[in-house]
C-alpha cells in the first residue's frame, strides 16, 4: 500500500508538472526574446471533462490530467524545437544574445517581437485551457502564476530544458508533500514547498539550475 500510494502521487505530480512547464514557458519564451518577464494570466477556453479514469500499471489516472498532460508534453517539445531547430529560433536566440548585432545582421526586431508575443498568447491559451480542464477555472488560474514563478527561477528564466526539469520536479515535490507532510504539518504546506527549494537555490545557483550567468564586459 505504501509503494503503491508513494507511485500515485509520484505520477499525480509528473502529470501536473507537465502542465506546469507549458505554463513556464509563457515566461520564457518572452523572458529569451527579450529579456522581459511576464507575469500575464493564461486565458482559457472551456472543455468538456474526461470523467473516466484510466488504469495503467494498476494505478487509477484520471483521463483528463492524463490528456493535459499528453497535449502539454507535445506543446513543450514543438516551442523547444522552435527555439533550437527553426530559422526562427536562431533569430529570437541572436536577438536576446545582441540586439544591435541581431539589427546589423539584418534581423527585423519588430517583426520578430510580435511572433514571440504571438507564440506566447499561443502558448498561454493551451496552457489555461489544459489547466482549466483539470483543476477548473477561476481562483486556480490565478494562483497558477504564483507556482510557476518558482519553476522558471529554479530551472533557469532562458532555459527551456531547465523549465521542463523544474516543473517536473515541483510537480511531484508537490504531490509528495500534499501526500506526507500536510497531515502532518497541516494543509497548505504543499504549496509553500516549492518556494522554500527556490530559496536554497538561490544561494546555491541564482541563475537557475540550467541557466546561464549573465556575464557583463567592464
Amino acid at each position: 500500500m505504501g509503494a503503491h500510494f508513494f507511485a500515485a502521487l509520484v505520477v499525480d505530480g509528473a502529470l501536473a508538472g507537465a502542465l506546469y512547464a507549458l505554463v513556464a514557458l509563457s515566461f520564457v519564451v518572452v523572458y529569451r526574446a527579450s529579456r522581459m518577464i511576464n507575469f500575464a494570466v493564461p486565458a482559457a477556453i472551456p472543455l468538456p471533462v474526461l470523467a473516466n479514469p484510466i488504469v495503467i500499471g494498476g494505478l487509477p489516472i484520471a483521463g483528463d490530467k492524463l490528456v493535459a498532460a499528453a497535449v502539454a508534453a507535445t506543446c513543450t517539445a514543438v516551442v523547444a524545437w522552435v527555439f533550437h531547430g527553426s530559422r526562427t529560433g536562431v533569430a529570437l536566440r541572436a536577438i536576446a544574445d545582441d540586439q544591435q548585432a541581431a539589427m546589423s545582421a539584418g534581423i527585423d526586431l519588430h517583426r520578430y517581437f510580435a511572433i514571440t508575443w504571438a507564440l506566447m498568447g499561443v502558448v498561454s491559451v493551451l496552457a489555461g485551457t489544459l489547466w482549466t480542464l483539470v483543476a477548473g477555472g477561476g481562483l486556480g488560474i490565478v494562483l497558477v502564476g504564483l507556482k510557476v514563478f518558482p519553476i522558471v527561477i529554479i530551472g533557469g528564466l532562458d532555459s527551456i530544458p531547465g523549465t521542463v526539469v523544474g516543473a517536473l520536479g515541483v510537480g511531484v515535490l508537490e504531490s509528495l508533500a500534499a501526500g506526507y507532510l500536510d497531515p502532518l504539518l497541516g494543509g497548505g504546506f504543499s504549496n509553500i514547498a516549492s518556494y522554500l527549494v527556490l530559496l536554497a537555490a538561490l544561494f546555491v545557483r541564482p541563475y537557475g539550475l540550467f541557466g546561464r550567468p549573465d556575464v557583463r564586459r567592464v
